[in-house]
This record gives structure tokens, C-alpha cells and sequence, in this order.
């Protein structure tokens, strides 16, 4: 069975969500460039980029080590980033393409599954006793 793109809540914190966009194959494609303090905030900026996808600016930059990563900008600021650094431009360039497809292809009638980042586990384990 082919698994289709899909979108998936993450939970930075108890108050902050972002949206991710895996493939079908549970690959990270793309995430929003911002945490949402409330779930309906997120699932309408998902809402609009889908509605609106080729109207933010595409922006390519360096990361460290010389790697490109892809952000794409509204007028009020950013709304979605690559997830991971690719060797070269044409990479970062497919990843968008990628991405682009994915939003276009995700199914959101269905329930938007949310998951709490693993991550943030281990930042409150880390922090010294007081």
C-alpha cells in the first residue's frame, strides 16, 4: 500500500505547534518557518499555502559547509523551509519541487495526526537541578 504526503502536527512545547509535510515514504519534505501558539492557527497556514503555494518568493542560501537549503517567503514574513541541507542548488531546487507536489497531493480532509517532539524530552531531562 502506497502511502500518500501528508501533513503532521508537531509539538514544540506545551503552548507552540508547527506543521511538517512528510512523503510517502516518511520523509520530512518541507516545515512551516514558524511555531503556532494554537492548533487552529496551524492547520489555517496550512490552509494557505495550499491555497496560495506559488505566490511566496523562493529564497536559496547557503548553510554551513557550503549545503543549500530553500525558504519560501510571503509578504509578512516567512512560511516554510526545507528540513534538511542538500549538496547543491539543482538538490535544494528538486527538494522544493518536491515539496511543492507534496502540498499539492496531501489529503487534509483527513485528521492532521500530532505527534510531541522527541526532542523536547531529552532538552527537559538535560537542564541542571536547581
Amino acid at each position: 500500500m502506497k502511502r500518500e504526503p501528508r501533513f503532521q502536527l508537531v509539538r514544540t512545547a506545551p503552548d507552540r505547534v508547527h506543521w511538517r509535510l512528510l512523503g510517502g515514504n516518511n520523509a520530512s519534505l518541507g516545515a512551516a518557518a514558524t511555531d503556532f501558539a494554537r492548533v487552529d492557527d496551524c492547520l489555517a497556514a496550512i490552509g494557505w499555502l495550499r491555497a496560495h503555494l506559488d505566490e511566496p518568493a523562493v529564497e536559496f542560501a547557503h548553510a554551513s559547509g557550503g549545503r543549500w537549503r530553500w525558504r519560501l517567503r510571503a509578504a509578512d514574513g516567512p512560511v516554510a523551509v526545507a528540513t534538511h541541507a542538500y549538496g547543491r542548488r539543482i538538490e535544494a531546487q528538486r527538494g522544493l519541487d518536491r515539496f511543492r507536489s507534496a502540498v499539492a497531493a496531501a489529503d487534509t480532509a483527513r485528521d492532521v495526526e500530532t505527534i510531541v517532539d522527541w526532542r523536547t524530552k531529552y532538552r527537559a531531562n538535560s537542564r541542571p537541578a536547581q
